[in-house]
């Protein structure tokens, strides 16, 4: 099974209804799933969106992402 750590991540923020996450952070909730999945990369503005909502560093977002400096 395919680790989803961005979705592991709004699960753990207390985030269980996807549709409400895309509607906070001004997406779709058809490009969120592709994010929680991997399937799709996004942008730093995004990521720093992400951080606030589920109460952590931007790092940690990155990390999720795979995305190294």
């Amino acid at each position: 099974m395919k680790s989803e750590p961005i979705k592991l991540r709004r699960l753990r923020a207390g985030f269980i209804d996807r549709e409400e996450v895309a509607n906070l952070l001004g997406i779709s909730d058809l490009y969120l799933g592709k994010l929680e999945r991997g399937d799709k990369k996004t942008s730093p503005k995004l990521i720093v969106r992400m951080a606030k909502l589920y109460r952590c560093t931007t790092d940690e977002i990155f990390k999720d992402f795979n995305i190294t400096g």
